[in-house]
Parts: C-alpha cells; structure tokens; sequence
C-alpha cells in the first residue's frame, strides 16, 4: 500500500514535469518564430544577425542540443522537404572572397525548375561578427530573390557551441595553429549538417570556392538513380570534403563522429572512416567530377592551396566512332584513375600518362577481329588542359599481330597513316593506303622524347 502511494507521487510529479516542459518548449517555439519572421521581412538597413542562445552549446558528450531555427540569419518559413541540400560553410579570409563567385556560379548552372527541388544553406561560420553582419548583408543585397522564394538559407551558430579550441592535442606534426583551424571546420561541419539534417532527402557538402558544371544537378540525380547496391556516399569532386553526397537520415551520426575525433582528424579522413564504418569499402566517384576548386588562398591564414580536381573537365566523346572491340596496352607508365582504355570508350573520360613521354613510348590498339578502316582520329590534350598534348608522333595501321600477353602486344607489317598536328590526328581514306588488307592493330608512336605529361582524350575508329 504504502508503495502504491510511493508509486502515485511519482507518477504523478512525473507528470507536472512534462506539462511545464511542453509549456517552455512552446513559449519558446513561438518567440523562436516570431524572431525568424522578424529576419524574414528585415530590409536591408535592419541587417542584423538574429541569434537565439537557448541551450544551444558543446556539451560533455558531445551531443548538440539546439532547435534549427536558433542559427537563422535569413530564411523563409519551412516550404517543405526538397531533394538535395547543399550546405557551403564559409569564413574570412587574409585577402580574398569567392563565395559570392561560388554561389553565383552554382545558381548560373541551375535550371529554373529545379532550384524547386534544392534548398542551399550557407554558413557564415567566422567568429567576427562584424564580418558575418557585413557578409549578411553583402548576400541579401545580391541573392535576395534566392532568399524570399526558399531557395537559399543563411545560418550563423552562437560562440557557445564551439568547445575550447586551445591547447588542443597535436597530431600529424601540424602546427597549433593548423589544429586549431581545422578542429574548428569540424565542428562547422558538423553543426551544419545537424542544421540541415531535415530540410531534404539527400546532403551534399561543398566548400566556398568552387565552381559548378553545366547541368550538375541532373548528373546528381541520374548518378543517385544508377546506384544498384546500397551506398553511404556518393562523391561528385575527388578532393578534400567537396561534393560528398550523404542520405540526411545519416546526418546526425556522421556529425557525432566528426565531433568525437574533431581535433584528432582531418574531416578528409573522418568521412573516409564513417564510409567504411557504415560498410561502404570503396569510393564511388561520378566521372566526370562536377566542382573545380577555385581557390589559391587557404582559409588557414598564410597558406596557398592551388589544388585542382583532376576529373573536371571530361567532356562528351567529340567523335563517336564505331570503335569495334579491342584491347589497349601502352609502355606509358599509368595511373589507375586513367586507364589506357578510357579514351577508346564511348562514355566520358581521357587517359592521363602518369610520366614524361619518351621516344618509342606506345599505345597499342588491338582489335578483336581484322578491320577495314576507311578513317582514323586520335585526339590530345583537353580544354582544361590544352597544352598536356602529344607534340611529336604518328599513327601506324598494322596487319599482323606477333605477340600478344596480359600487359603488352607487338605488331608488325605497318603503314604510316597519319602524324600528330597541334595534338590530333585526323587520318582520311586509309582504305586506299590499305589495298585489300584489313588492319588488326593500330599503333599510337611518340617520335620524340617530352618532358611532361600527355591527356589522351579520344581514339575514334571509323570502320566499313
């Protein structure tokens, strides 16, 4: 009995405390509208950041407690949930900005029906908030059609939750400074994800200095759509954290790893480790890669970074041969991201010689069945990189095969039917030098050493 009436306390104690919690929870929520309405309809003289500091801080466990509408600076109310978020932390830096070009360059690039689809959240992340006021404004003044149709969200967090970023633990032999930095860009990772983690289906991370591909957002979803097989993440830029593509459901645990290990790892290697830990063993990278970094100046004060991402720029077979089936070798040194046979295939994509070209060096085509091949173009070089072309070589059409094994084939009985000009090759009626022979190979020849590296960017084979 006298449990029972223990029991009933309890009970009943338990139940005042959800009462006054839901109480607090919706004063609160309605002062956190109000204040996002009050953003909303700011002209550009009231220009302010509008921050509410309720509970939101780096806790011992290193979990956020925060409501999303605490960080706004200017959004309209929720317009429902979109396809894709795309999230772009910046901050100051010594002498350059370029996140009004990256954002530029991205809505440029973004078909009228599909900004529908997309909400873009930018993070002015710096702890000035001089700055952060002046960039506010600078954004509203310049993208406010993006602002008032829900397309674009400009977000700020309170000081109060970062964690001390003092005397922090030293790894990889960087400097206090470099840790401090990028301890810091995690947990601006991770409280934009945590931000963003309900406003879409999917979360794609890029940087403030970038530029976009024609027609990135329909190679997104086609890409996403290919996938057969279960996926964590999916990567549109070979670099850093740029372009990495997240379901949102897995959102909050990536951010909790980032915040367990951020002044212990580089956020480069903290998703390379959740992909793994989520059982994705591999990178699955879209190639072509839809983001170049533009970028000299680090935000890291005093460092150059002139990093480009070597797969932007494949652009569409020019040629389209009937290209008969074959294999390629090459005595050119390699790389797997650039395999030899990338240029003979009809998708996108080039090979890239991992060395200097040598005199001698090759590029063997070796068809499956004798062909007659009436024209032949081998294209070098690409609009990105014009100048990584062949100079000097030659094109010979061979009859016989002597040899052939897994890494190398050796053909002989050749006529010369073209040389390179400006880094192409275009050979017409090779019939007429053929006679009656139908050709089994055809052999690529560098008649001259160079001392850089040569982009094979397509090999197109006409045949009767």
């Amino acid at each position: 009995m006298r449990c029972n009436r223990v029991n009933h306390i309890i009970g009943l104690l338990c139940v005042i405390c959800l009462t006054l919690q839901c109480m607090i929870l919706f004063r609160n929520w309605n002062y956190v509208t109000r204040d996002r309405h009050a953003v909303t309809n700011a002209t550009i003289s009231e220009v302010q950041i509008h921050v509410i500091k309720q509970g939101a801080s780096f806790n011992d466990d290193l979990l956020i407690r925060m409501s999303d509408p605490e960080s706004l600076v200017y959004s309209v109310p929720n317009l429902g949930k979109r396809f894709l978020t795309i999230g772009i932390p910046t901050i100051r830096r010594q002498n350059n900005t370029y996140i009004f070009q990256t954002l530029t360059s991205i809505f440029n690039k973004t078909a009228e029906e599909d900004l529908r689809e997309i909400v873009f959240v930018v993070f002015l992340a710096d702890f000035d908030t001089g700055w952060k006021t002046s960039m506010a404004k600078y954004l509203y003044e310049r993208l406010r059609i993006y602002i008032e149709r829900g397309v674009l969200f400009i977000i700020n967090a309170p000081s109060s939750f970062y964690p001390k970023l003092d005397n922090l633990k030293t790894t990889y032999g960087d400097s206090q400074d470099k840790v401090k930095w990028r301890s810091k860009q995690n947990v601006d990772y991770a409280y934009l994800m945590r931000f963003s983690k309900n406003l879409s289906e999917f979360y794609m991370q890029l940087e403030d200095d970038v530029v976009a591909s024609d027609g990135y957002y329909n190679s997104i979803k086609t890409y996403i759509a290919e996938q057969k097989d279960e996926w964590i993440c999916l990567e549109f830029s070979e670099l850093g954290f740029i372009g990495k593509l997240y379901h949102s459901r897995d959102l909050e645990n990536l951010s909790r790893l980032i915040l367990l290990f951020y002044q212990e790892q580089p956020v480069d290697y903290i998703f390379a480790y959740f992909n793994v830990l989520m059982t994705q063993a591999s990178r699955k990278i879209h190639k072509p890669t839809l983001f170049q970094h533009i970028g000299i100046e680090s935000s890291l004060p005093g460092k150059i970074q002139p990093l480009k991402d070597r797969f932007v720029g494949f652009q569409k077979k020019k040629y389209m041969g009937d290209n008969p089936p074959a294999r390629l070798f090459t005595t050119m040194k390699t790389s797997p991201d650039f395999p030899v046979e990338t240029p003979y295939l009809k998708s996108p994509g080039y090979f890239w010689s991992h060395d200097n070209l040598k005199e001698n060096d090759t590029v063997t085509i070796v068809f499956d069945n004798p062909q007659s091949i009436y024209r032949a173009v081998v294209a070098t070089g690409t609009e990105q990189y014009p100048t990584d072309m062949i100079y000097n070589g030659e094109l010979n059409a061979c009859i016989s095969l002597d040899s052939i094994d897994s890494t190398s084939a050796k053909c002989s009985n050749y006529v010369t039917i073209g040389r390179f000009v400006d880094g192409k090759i275009d050979a017409n009626n090779i019939s007429s030098k053929m006679g009656e022979f139908k050709i089994k190979c055809i052999v690529i020849r560098v008649t001259k050493s160079q001392p850089f590296w040569a982009i094979i960017e397509e090999i197109a084979v006409f045949t009767r």
